[in-house]
């Protein structure tokens, strides 16, 4: 399978896998609660939330690694095998002392405070919900500590898409499993037992895929480096302190709306995000499958394929989401009164802003993935923190005083802030390993995300310019996407040409 085919299947997936999520959120919303309380139902949305927060530092050890992985000259099976072998007992022991700890505070009683604060609930549903929480992190656990490694053994070698593609199924067979236990009646515990066996069961053999595939390419276990494994665990704790500094921002975000804004405003905030972020998830598709790619351009040094990398992001993120995220704007009053049934107002300058916010982020997202994928755990760590502090600083500053408008501005003033830090420091990496950065490529990009940004602004302010906005927009986007084109020699002009020929028949046939 070529590089044309691996990302398109990996962005199939990606896609396939916010399609089943979203049907998920939105369809079994009714079914949890034609079968169980809404006290009920809240305990089980606090299973799933903690259970993602409590293996975060277990999902950047096996980040880091899987970088470190990417980074081997030559997909080099001995120093892959070597790399693996080392975080597997590290990777073991660190899930088990996350679910420990967990235990211990499930003991203590103070696990029981995350379902009940206020001591309302029956004891019984409450002592339920914490043995549901425990079944649910340790079968978690047992599922991921190494197939999560062995997957980025797999990326390493062009078999990102398999691996998204297990996930797909994965998610899909739990929420249909979902659907049938609440229909027989199953509660918290049984629901937590059912699902943890079945997603043990899933990954036993996706294991047994990613296994197969890592002897294919002669990756086998050894005699672990214990200093090596410890080596890559500590530093892999910079970047899950940098994880947690992204929810603290995320949750503290939206905690600060509600307490100096209201409970009202606050929903809408949280909603209009919620639509703005679907574009982030757009982007998600393109950068994942192509990340084990660019990181192999990267540790090569194939100037002319990193170039055609960025263009070809660029071209996906900036120069077509840009104008969608124009006439989303344009068309977003109709839109949101339609998905909220009229229950909530439409803020299109907040909603331009939140926009901007993600075109900015969409612009720097190659020069974070540099970042992200050589391990350069201090930028990403002060950048995180930084942003955290703005954040909150300036949210608590303004005191509900601009009202969401406000803190649109503060998110929006975080994300370009983080965007020029990853940006200066690519182009530092970069320049070190003797790679230059794409400066001309890179000036039509942010002109053009320049002019999507105030065309969502005009269309904000004054609705009725839409169409001329939007019209103005598509001939803009492509005059400048011709001269971005033309800054790329022939030979790159060529290969993103033979990629877009790929991409439309195996689009099709499929």
């Amino acid at each position: 399978m070529g590089t044309a085919a691996r990302v398109l299947s990996g962005s199939l997936a990606a896609w396939a896998r916010i399609g089943v999520m979203v049907v998920t959120q939105v369809g079994l919303v009714p079914v949890f609660l034609t079968h169980w309380p809404v006290e009920q139902y809240g305990c089980w949305l606090v299973i799933v939330s903690v259970g993602s927060f409590v293996g975060i530092f277990s999902y950047a050890h096996h980040t880091y690694v899987g970088n470190e992985i990417l980074r081997v000259p030559q997909r080099d099976a001995r120093a892959i095998s070597l790399l693996l072998s080392a975080a597997l007992p590290f990777s073991l022991a660190l899930g088990l002392a996350e679910w420990l700890l967990l235990g211990a505070l499930a003991l203590s009683g103070q696990a029981a405070r995350l379902f009940d604060l206020d001591g309302l609930l029956p004891p019984r549903l409450t002592a339920e919900a914490t043995t549901a929480l425990l079944v649910h992190c340790g079968t978690t656990y047992l599922s991921v500590c190494i197939s999560g490694l062995y997957g980025r053994v797999a990326s390493a070698f062009g078999r990102f898409p398999r691996a998204a593609w297990w996930g797909v199924g994965i998610a899909l067979a739990n929420a249909v499993a979902t659907a049938g236990l609440l229909h027989r009646g199953a509660g918290l515990l049984q629901l937590s037992i059912a699902l943890g066996l079945l997603t043990l069961a899933l990954h036993l053999l996706y294991l047994a895929d990613l296994w197969g595939i890592a002897r294919a390419h002669r990756v086998r276990l050894g005699l672990p480096s214990w200093r090596l494994g410890w080596r890559n665990l500590l530093a892999s704790f910079g970047l899950g302190l940098t994880c947690l500094l992204g929810l603290v921002r995320q949750q503290g975000t939206r905690v600060l709306v509600s307490a100096t804004l209201g409970a009202a405003p606050a929903v809408v905030f949280t909603t209009l995000r919620t639509a703005s972020n679907l574009a982030l998830q757009g982007v998600a598709t393109v950068i994942d499958p192509l990340f084990p790619e660019f990181m192999g351009f990267l540790r090569d040094r194939r100037q002319g394929a990193i170039d055609s990398t960025f263009a070809f992001i660029w071209l996906l993120v900036v120069f077509m989401l840009g104008p969608l995220l124009v006439l989303l704007q344009a068309l977003g009053p109709a839109l949101f009164e339609a998905w909220t049934q009229g229950k909530l107002p439409f803020d299109a300058p907040v909603f331009a802003l939140f926009s901007a916010a993600m075109l900015v982020f969409a612009l720097a997202r190659p020069a974070e993935s540099i970042v992200v994928g050589n391990n350069l755990l201090r930028v990403q760590f002060v950048t995180a923190a930084s942003l955290a502090g703005f954040t909150v600083a300036g949210i608590v500053w303004l005191d509900g005083r601009l009202g969401m408008g406000g803190v649109a501005v503060v998110l929006l003033a975080a994300e370009t802030a983080s965007a020029v830090t990853m940006l200066v420091r690519a182009r530092r990496w970069m320049a070190q390993q003797g790679l230059v950065w794409p400066q001309g490529l890179f000036r039509f990009a942010l002109l053009q995300a320049a002019v999507c940004v105030a065309a969502m602004l005009a269309i904000a302010w004054v609705p009725p310019w839409g169409p001329a906005v939007c019209s103005g927009v598509l001939l803009g986007t492509g005059a400048l996407m011709a001269a971005f084109l033309s800054r790329l020699p022939e030979d790159q002009r060529t290969w993103l040409r033979q990629r877009a020929q790929r991409f439309l028949p195996l689009a099709s046939r499929r």
